[in-house]
């Protein structure tokens, strides 16, 4: 198969497989909407922090890389970047916290009664995360 024909198929499978939300703007636009309505009014501040969040996580990332296999020396100046970076993350998590309607607090009691499931005896277990990837395997 050509390599034109290989794109033309791909791109094809891509469409086929995209959600109307994806790729036709009224549906799009009707779905966001449907969540302003829900959102009271903090739809953007939910957009803000979701994208903050990804964004972050990104320069946090890209920091530890260049820490990690690009030889970049950890001292005090790159720690100071990581907490700068850390903070705008709790920054952004602030405004997922206020667009939520929910104190972080009451987040982090959620997290909490998760992990105390995940975790019955309140220590790392790694055949639970190994459990879990398999779980996800047959999804």
């Amino acid at each position: 198969m050509s390599e034109e024909k290989f794109i033309e198929e791909y791109m094809s499978f891509v469409d086929a497989v995209t959600s109307s939300y994806s790729k036709d703007d009224e549906v799009y636009l009707d779905k966001m909407n449907e969540l302003k309505s829900k959102f009271n009014g903090n739809l953007s501040r939910m957009e803000t922090a979701v994208a903050g969040i990804a964004g972050e996580s990104g320069e946090i990332n890209d920091l530890w890389k260049k820490v990690k296999f690009h030889g970049l020396e950890w001292d005090d100046v790159q720690k100071a970047k990581m907490i700068s970076e850390m903070g705008d993350m709790y920054w952004y998590l602030m405004q997922a916290s206020m667009a939520l309607g929910v104190s972080p607090i009451e987040m982090m009691n959620g997290n909490l009664k998760k992990l105390k499931l995940r975790y019955e005896d309140n220590k790392f277990n790694s055949q639970v995360t190994i459990d879990k990837e398999k779980r996800k395997e047959v999804s």
